[in-house]
């Protein structure tokens, strides 16, 4: 059991909210949130603090303390990631509407499914180099550590060719050539789930 989860489970079975908690060892809630959330991990003195307010020993509330930073530090690395998702999405809206009702009129259409081959680019992106879910995959799944490198590779190549073949079948759909659309994105996402279940089976044993 990971730090943030024994944390929430001592303060659960304590009854107390996470308000109480940084009150009674006298540090902020937003510093509780952050630890429960695996985003941070306490200093020595609020270790110290938590430990004797609990009743354990430090061994017992952080057995392994290099792991647990470990961890920390993947779970930062995904929120930052999110953030640069949800802001770049932000922009690719913004800059589709301009670019489709003022100068483009033929993409109208195809905003909508323009700015979900454009996500699912960004994430095959982020998947190829380690990223995102798959990094919760590897430790919380079946995928074993020298199999990371190839479950990404697969997986994120598998997504980004259907973010590809999407927006070539919307910019293929702008021009006239319906029966063109259909076929690029059929292939294109055909070509990309092939990708995306052979690391499933071959890396997580299963989809699931």
């Amino acid at each position: 059991m990971e730090f943030s989860e024994r944390l929430k489970k001592l303060r659960t079975k304590k009854g107390i909210s996470q308000a109480k908690l940084a009150a009674d060892i006298h540090i902020s809630r937003s510093a509780v949130a952050k630890w429960e959330n695996g985003l941070g991990l306490p200093s020595d003195e609020s270790l110290k603090l938590l430990a004797d307010y609990f009743g354990i020993s430090i061994d017992d509330l952080i057995p392994n303390k290099s792991s647990e930073e470990i961890f920390v530090s993947k779970n930062k690395t995904i929120a930052e990631q999110k953030k640069i998702i949800i802001g770049f999405a932000a922009g690719c809206a913004i800059g589709l509407f301009v670019l489709g009702f003022i100068f483009i009129e033929p993409l109208r259409e195809s905003l909508v499914q323009i700015g979900l081959g454009i996500i699912c680019v960004m994430l095959g992106i982020f998947n190829m180099r380690g990223n995102i879910g798959t990094i919760h995959w590897y430790n919380r799944r079946k995928v074993t550590k020298e199999n990371q490198k190839a479950y990404c590779t697969f997986v994120g190549l598998g997504t980004l060719i259907v973010g590809v073949a999407i927006i070539a079948g919307a910019v293929i759909q702008a021009l006239g050539y319906l029966a063109a659309s259909g076929l690029a994105i059929g292939v294109g996402v055909l070509i990309g789930l092939a990708l995306i279940l052979y690391a499933q089976f071959k890396y997580n044993r299963g989809i699931f």
